[in-house]
């Protein structure tokens, strides 16, 4: 991350900023939820929506999710961050994922369109 943009602050800001880099050309045939149960300080119950080519985002459960990933708080905001690579941290137990785990394996293409600078302001992240 650049020093103007260190990266999320919170392991929220950095799931809600997962909707800003989606890749639409990566989701554009997706159809699925991912479910975020994240423990530890800033913890907290979140799901993302791929579909259509885009991506929302939401605080709670939802029912069926298509991927779960139970992860400390601390462990997802530096894996965001870039500090820690994902699939690592999963093969080293360091966070769990259940569903589809295919899906869990494309992350990394599938969020990765870069955010602006105008959408990082927008949401008052710089």
């Amino acid at each position: 991350m650049s020093k103007k943009n260190p990266g999320p602050k919170t392991v929220q800001q950095a799931i809600e900023g997962m909707t800003l880099s989606l890749n639409s050309d990566e989701a554009k045939d997706m159809n699925a939820t991912i479910q975020f149960n994240v423990s530890g300080e800033g913890g907290g119950d979140y799901y993302l929506t791929i579909a259509d080519g885009k991506c929302t985002y939401t605080e709670g459960a939802i029912p069926d999710p298509t991927l779960t990933i139970e992860t400390p708080a601390n462990i997802w905001l530096r894996i965001a961050r870039k500090e820690l690579n994902g699939a690592m941290a999963l093969m080293t137990g360091k966070y769990k994922g259940k569903g589809q785990m295919g899906l869990l394996m494309k992350m990394d293409k599938i969020f990765s369109r870069k955010p602006t600078e105008a959408e990082l302001k927008e949401k008052g992240w710089l």
